[in-house]
């Protein structure tokens, strides 16, 4: 039997790998804590027009912006839902009930092309003992209803919408599943061009705080990107009831915008 052999140079070389692996383990850690703790990257890699070695050094930044405004709507959804012995019966019922619905809203000024059906649905009741018995059917008729107050204050749109719950409830609306206050499109495009620039604005910051942190000059933009974003508050209600019903709308919305942009440093 041969005895195994260990060259010196080879566990040098050994050595020496192992020592190169913990340094860019190192570096990688270390970029991974920067970008943690700045919310932006310094990234050296190959790019287009880059130089003669067809590299660049850029920075990566995130910037955040955002926009208030005054809601001036609200989109109620609403529904009758009604239970019968046969499919027929419960369609009929339900179908009297929407129309005695829809005529009380007209009658306090919501208009018909306020009012839009969004949902409609039959379905049968059991009972199981030994096997399935169908017992009866039920139907669930669900609209919106859009109540705009443009130039009033938001007290008078709480108002309107409390009176038009109200009403549809008198009238036999028997479920109820959400507010929804919101703008008009227009107001919502000027806000969200407003949060865009101040994104755009914040992310220029960042970038040219960053460089002067690290002794170097912004040289150019390399790429802007977008991710908008708007989320108008909902509030839930459960079954209507025929009483005075009190409706605080939000005073404000919020608009948000996010802006990812890459400079280039000299």
């Amino acid at each position: 039997m041969q005895a195994a052999m260990v060259c010196p140079k080879s566990m040098s070389n050994a050595t020496g790998s192992g020592r190169q692996v913990l340094i860019a383990v190192g570096v990688v850690v270390l970029v991974a804590i920067l970008a943690t703790q700045t919310y932006a990257l310094v990234v050296i890699g190959p790019r287009a027009g880059g130089g003669a070695n067809g590299t660049s050094k850029t920075i990566s930044v995130s910037g955040m912006g955002q926009a208030e405004i005054q809601p001036d709507r609200a989109v109620i959804t609403m529904g009758v839902v009604v239970q019968a012995t046969t499919a027929e019966a419960a369609v009929q019922e339900n179908a009297n009930m929407m129309s005695s619905v829809i005529s009380a809203l007209e009658g306090i000024g919501i208009s018909n092309s306020s009012i839009q059906t969004t949902s409609y649905s039959i379905y049968p009741q059991t009972s199981y003992n030994s096997t399935p018995n169908v017992t009866g059917y039920q139907v669930t008729n669900e609209i919106t209803v859009t109540v705009v107050a443009s130039g009033q204050s938001l007290t008078q749109l709480g108002a309107k919408v409390g009176q038009v719950i109200d009403t549809a409830a008198a009238a036999g609306a028997n479920e109820a599943y959400g507010i929804q206050f919101t703008a008009s499109k227009s107001a919502l495009q000027q806000a969200q061009q407003t949060a865009l620039q101040q994104a755009a604005q914040n992310a220029s910051q960042q970038a040219h705080v960053l460089a002067s942190a690290m002794g170097v000059s912004i040289s150019g933009v390399v790429s802007v990107s977008s991710s908008p974003g708007y989320t108008p508050p909902v509030y839930f209600a459960g079954a209507v009831a025929s009483v005075s019903t009190p409706v605080v709308p939000p005073q404000s919305l919020t608009v948000t915008a996010a802006v990812q942009a890459v400079y280039s440093i000299g």
